[in-house]
């Protein structure tokens, strides 16, 4: 019954007074107890209205007890629904609302200004080649988000990067005892927009072509086209969670190796014909294509004439419901 009573008020078919009524809630006590009197106890009805009473007559006498040690127009319950506000109180907190209300817009502008707004944050990164750089390491940990790889540079590498709030951080070290050099491209953590069906944090990046490389990509979810045909490739490690990925690799090296871990993702691996492949798979699979692909044992699956080939490509897999295919071209 009070949820019914409730309901009524919030449609507007009832009008209670509140200030009328709740300052006599002792009055709602004694009435309470009458209809006991008078009626069944078991009476659905006059227990909705026992049960009604009481509560108003608590709450009227918590209220009550309030208003004695506050004042109550401070409190601003607008018991009866109406604003008992002065015109003075009113725009005095109209003024103030339009001054936070400036200040809102001079902090979003300052954060677009920073690039940390609404507005897309955009990012260049690069470092120069040097001669005495004979391999290179790259680290790209990705969150969430569309990630390129391709084409060649005259720099070490060099990235661009679009970014809907968070941005990215990236940072290279040099070691010419070893003649190698280290280079880390980071996501920054924050959140994620996707914006008309597409995600909105981008990296388009390109590294040179003459050092061996190794390369660690770490992409939460999102998309990954990596193309590193061109690439002297030597380890390929790929960890992936939810992600649609396209690797195309090339046979720049006697030997590559590729791991690759993932969760729910669809990949494609494009492996040259000119290579032997040799693939080793722990998992399930949601499908799978090996194309030329052979299965020679458990989980072993090896192109023709892969143990006589000058140029191998060996990868592990490990994973879980994932579609996974091979391409030979």
């Amino acid at each position: 019954m009070l949820g019914t009573f409730w309901l009524l008020r919030n449609m507007n078919l009832i009008d209670i007074q509140w200030s009328s009524i709740l300052p006599y809630w002792p009055a709602l006590l004694i009435l309470a107890g009458i209809v006991l009197l008078v009626t069944r106890r078991d009476s659905g009805v006059s227990g909705g209205f026992v049960a009604l009473c009481i509560t108003l007559a608590v709450f009227g006498g918590i209220v009550n007890r309030t208003d004695r040690a506050f004042n109550r127009d401070d409190w601003n319950f607008k018991w009866d629904g109406d604003d008992d506000r002065s015109d003075e109180t009113i725009e005095e907190e109209n003024n103030n609302d339009d001054e936070n209300n400036d200040d809102s817009d001079r902090d979003e502008q300052y954060l677009n200004d920073r690039g940390e707004g609404d507005k897309p944050v955009k990012g260049s990164y690069q470092h120069e080649m040097e001669d005495f750089i004979q391999k290179a390491n790259f680290n790209l940990e990705g969150g969430a988000g569309s990630f390129k790889i391709d084409g060649n540079t005259t720099k070490l590498f060099e990235a661009n990067t679009r970014s809907s709030v968070v941005g990215f951080s990236s940072n290279t070290f040099i070691n010419k005892l070893a003649n190698d050099a280290t280079v880390n491209l980071k996501m920054e953590e924050g959140n994620v927009k996707i914006n008309n069906g597409k995600i909105s944090n981008e990296a388009n990046i390109h590294l040179n072509e003459k050092p061996i490389w190794n390369i660690d990509l770490g992409i939460g979810a999102g998309k990954g086209d990596f193309d590193f045909s061109n690439y002297r490739v030597e380890k390929l490690k790929v960890s992936t969670g939810v992600a649609d990925m396209d690797i195309r690799l090339g046979d720049k090296m006697a030997s590559t190796d590729v791991d690759i871990e993932a969760g729910v993702a669809s990949i494609t691996l494009e492996i040259p014909r000119s290579a032997g492949c040799e693939m080793h798979m722990d998992g399930a699979l949601n499908s799978k294509n090996f194309d030329d692909l052979q299965k020679t044992d458990d989980g072993l699956y090896r192109s023709p004439g892969f143990e006589t080939a000058a140029k191998k490509i060996i990868i592990h897999y490990e994973g879980g419901l994932t579609s996974f295919k091979i391409k030979r071209y």
